[in-house]
């Protein structure tokens, strides 16, 4: 069976996502790993039910089967570490591309063998996608789709050019791939050929400069068009519709659904909205608003919402009726979805959850890290930037109440031939993100995405003044209008700059440069440089020399960019020039979030640190440094733990951590830390039953692993008794009833050793009575001495249960307290005299048992239990008692 590769890709914008460090070399052992356990020889067909899922903390990747929602293979990257990867993959293909590095490999699953590798631009803005038609590496930044061959990643043909700043890229059901234009307002087909892709069809879809979001369905293609507020839907069969949508707040949308319907994520308010080609519905859904609510898609009529927040994946109807909440384990992490047959697949990327969902609805835990499969025994995020709608103004206790949107600053133009080029800077949004700007002017009205702030505005009149208006909209209302200056056409324009170059620097800035340009009889009064991402478009400066440095904290980091200048004279403008190359912004690592600093439990003298890995800001973190006191300590950057040892009991440490990339180092995240001291106790009560006795007790572990031990004083010495985790109070073994005993506490942690007071115990009492006939017989033995051998004077209390010295004597009616049982001379308590047969103990059977008793001082004193009847027994039980050791 042969799954086509649109059915088995990401369904939202970041997809899978894996860190990795070398990964030519980790794919190579990955494919010498299967090869050698022959995992792929019959079993590596997706057989539209199986996908390669990964786990964050881990950094491993898992094959779940979806027939069976069991995991059959894992894979630990051993040096995977926050370095993003996406991953693609069909039947006889996989393409892993690095984030941070570029790097592209390919695996041909139908020989399993390594077979290209690739270059591409560093950080996001580039991205793959792959189908059994083809294989395409799309560079958003620079507008260029480039067909490859899946195995080699070999050129096919020449790359096709598209405005800078693409969005989307992703293969429909017919093996076409779809890329959104959004500096056009356009979606465009795109057909591998195997001399090279062309354009087969291209859209109109938005006023050019519209913030677009393109997913590709089951069947046809969705935009969503969050300016302007529509959705176009474009079927398979050329069927073409367009509706209003309900966007209240920020929207997520899904890369591709495996459903006719079209489903978007609002996450605040949390809500859900659906297209059916005209139809368009919208309705609230039970989650708590968060970044974590991810993108919906419809599957067989059901609407899924993950949820990373909640731990779940929501289930509606079509009509908004919840169905399910299916539970997963997010561990605070984003939760996403993919598809693959008729399979839907929940990944939990900073857990080893899963769930499968088939088409019927049922849901099934997919456990990620089975230990009893190929690879079993274990692999073991960085939040996404809002992007550039327009700035909070100040922190938290200083930010304004939310509402509509400050005014935009700094609103000018530039003039060509007949054409006003208007630029300005982000308004402030005031609590609320923005959706939109409007432009007025010259007798029309624009509406563009927020992080698109050049218009480009043609067919004017040369020598006529204009002023336009720009207004900032988000969803508490619009903002004030700004009001550029009067602009005037002109022919009479520069040259263009010829060509560009941008390097990006360690200090978060990028320098762009360019060869200075010819004013054409115009005095060129300076340039004005714009960048250009994947769905953004800004200028971020003038200069009046050929070189500008955009200065830190102006664009993302770790996200690709080109940069385009116009020549400037006066207010007459070139065209842009070429763009440049493309560069990744990149800084030094924010500091590392979430510190601790604990006193190490199991080493005197050391301190455990542990961290959560904060954002890289555009290049890998390579390490971490530990500094602690007078030591340091680095670990690499894969590692969030480290130890620090060589410290004195008890003292207080400072602890610093800071994360180091290729810029240096982060500013460092600080704490303190006490090393472990000497353990403490004391007895606070005791209690006890018939045979075993609890110490209760306070104590102070120093903060290490502490064990707590009993131990008894019998007369000389100390004998050891239960020992274990201390925890306020600990129970003797079993020991003698109705007897004194001594204890204390020895507790224990690796400073030392702490014994408490002693403290006297006793087990209850065990109480029984004597009975012996001749205290009621009237007979001859009874009336004689027991130096006579007779039984006047009652039975004896002896040394031992055979051949005892004796203590004493003691008669019916006689109380006492009985400790445990042994055996020795067996004693019938009947028998026939001189003058006749004599039962001394009705219903007492001859018996070889002795009781262990208290009787005076005496340490060992026994009653043979032909004599001794324990209280609420029968008369030949002996329930209760203990053997006597």
């Amino acid at each position: 069976m042969t799954t086509r590769n649109v059915d088995a890709r990401r369904l939202n914008v970041k997809g899978l996502l894996i860190a990795i460090g070398l990964p030519v070399v980790l794919v190579g052992a990955l494919v010498a790993t299967l090869l050698g356990t022959g995992a792929f020889s019959r079993d590596s067909e997706l057989e539209d039910s199986s996908l390669w899922l990964w786990t964050t903390p881990a950094g491993e990747i898992a094959r779940v089967n979806g027939l069976t929602a069991a995991t059959d293979v894992r894979f630990p990257l051993t040096d995977a570490a926050g370095n993003e990867v996406q991953i693609e993959q069909t039947d006889s293909h996989l393409l892993l591309r690095e984030i941070a590095s570029g790097k592209v490999s390919a695996i041909d699953l139908s020989t399993l063998e390594l077979t290209g590798e690739a270059e591409t631009a560093p950080g996001e803005g580039v991205r793959l996608a792959l189908a059994d038609e083809g294989a395409f590496i799309i560079d958003q930044t620079q507008g260029l789709v480039n067909q490859v061959d899946p195995s080699t990643l070999a050129a096919i043909g020449d790359p096709l050019q598209f405005p800078a700043g693409l969005t989307g890229g992703a293969f429909d059901t017919a093996g076409k791939l779809w890329i959104g234009v959004p500096r056009e307002g356009t979606i465009v087909q795109i057909e591998p050929k195997e001399k090279g892709a062309r354009t087969v069809a291209t859209e109109v879809v938005a006023e050019p400069r519209q913030e677009l979001a393109l997913t590709v369905l089951g069947d046809g293609v969705a935009v969503l068009n969050s300016t302007a507020k529509k959705m176009t839907t474009i079927r398979a069969d050329g069927r073409r519709s367009q509706t209003d949508v309900e966007l209240v707040g920020p929207a997520e949308t899904a890369d591709t659904s495996p459903g006719t319907i079209a489903s978007v994520t609002v996450t605040d308010p949390p809500s859900v909205v659906t297209v059916n080609d005209e139809e368009s519905k919208r309705f609230s859904i039970a989650a708590a608003p968060s970044n974590l609510l991810g993108a919906s898609v419809e599957f067989h009529q059901r609407i899924y919402v993950p949820d990373g927040a909640s731990g779940l994946v929501w289930v509606y109807d079509l009509d908004g009726n919840e169905l399910d909440r299916i539970e997963i384990d997010a561990g605070g992490g984003p939760v996403e979805l993919y598809h693959t047959g008729d399979t839907l697949f929940a990944n939990a990327v900073n857990t080893n959850a899963a769930v499968v969902v088939s088409s019927d609805g049922n849901a099934r835990q997919a456990e990620k890290d089975r230990d009893d499969i190929l690879g079993g025994n274990a692999p073991p995020e960085e939040e996404e930037d809002a992007g550039d709608e327009g700035d909070d103004e100040g922190d938290d206790e200083t930010a304004p109440e939310i509402g509509p949107p400050g005014a935009v600053t700094n609103l000018r133009g530039t003039v060509g031939d007949g054409l006003i080029n208007l630029s300005w800077d982000a308004a402030p949004n005031n609590g609320s993100a923005l959706t939109k700007y409007t432009i007025e002017g010259a007798g029309q009205t624009w509406e563009i995405a927020p992080d698109q702030r050049v218009l480009e505005i043609k067919d004017l009149e040369n020598g006529t003044p204009y002023t336009f208006t720009v207004t900032a909209h988000n969803a508490e209302g619009q903002g004030d209008a700004a009001t550029s200056p009067s602009i005037t056409p002109s022919a009479e324009v520069p040259d263009p700059v010829a060509s560009v170059e941008a390097t990006a620097n360690n200090d978060g800035t990028v320098t762009v440069t360019w060869d200075e340009a010819n004013g054409q009889g115009n005095d060129v009064s300076g340039y004005q440089i714009e960048a250009i991402a994947s769905g953004k478009n800004v200028v971020v400066g003038r200069s009046d020399t050929t070189t500008f440095t955009v200065p830190e904290g102006t664009l993302d980091y770790g996200t690709g960019y080109v940069f385009q200048v116009t020549t400037l004279a006066g207010a007459a403008a070139s065209t842009p020039s070429p763009p440049s190359n493309s560069v990744t912004p990149f800084n030094v690592p924010d500091k590392p979030s979430e510190l601790l600093a604990e006193t190490a439990s199991d080493a005197a003298g050391s301190i455990d640190v542990t961290w959560q890995q904060p954002s890289n800001n555009g290049r890998d973190i390579t390490k971490y440094i530990v500094r602690a006191g007078s030591q340091t300590v680095e670990v690499g950057g894969n590692t969030t733990t480290a130890r620090v040892s060589g410290f004195g009991n008890g003292e207080e440490v400072p602890v610093s951590v800071v994360a180091v990339n290729e810029a240096g180092e982060s500013e460092p995240a600080t704490t303190t830390s006490n090393t472990m001291v000497a353990p403490q106790a004391a007895i606070t009560g005791w209690s006890s039953d018939t045979h075993y006795m609890t110490i209760d007790f306070t104590f102070d572990d120093g903060g290490g692993d502490a064990t707590c031990q009993l131990f008894r004083h019998p007369s000389s010495g100390e004998v050891a008794d239960t020992e274990e985790a201390c925890d306020g109070s600990i129970t003797s073994t079993k020991y003698y009833s109705s007897t004194e005993y001594t204890w204390h506490v020895e507790i224990t942690n690796p400073v030392g050793v702490v014994d408490t007071e002693k403290q006297l115990t006793n087990t209850k009492n065990i109480n029984g009575t004597v009975y012996f006939g001749c205290s009621e017989i009237d007979n001859n033995y009874c009336s004689t001495p027991n130096s006579q051998n007779g039984g006047q004077d009652g039975v004896s209390i002896q040394t031992k249960p055979s051949n005892g010295d004796h203590l004493g004597y003691v008669k019916t009616g006689r109380a006492l307290t009985a400790k445990c049982w042994t055996t020795g001379t067996t004693i019938t308590p009947r028998g026939n005299e001189s003058d006749g047969a004599v039962d001394y103990h009705p219903g007492k059977d001859a018996t070889d048992k002795w009781i262990r008793v208290n009787y005076g001082d005496n340490e060992n004193a026994y009653i043979s239990f032909a004599w001794y009847n324990l209280d609420g027994q029968g008369k030949n039980s002996i329930e209760g008692l203990v053997p006597c050791n």
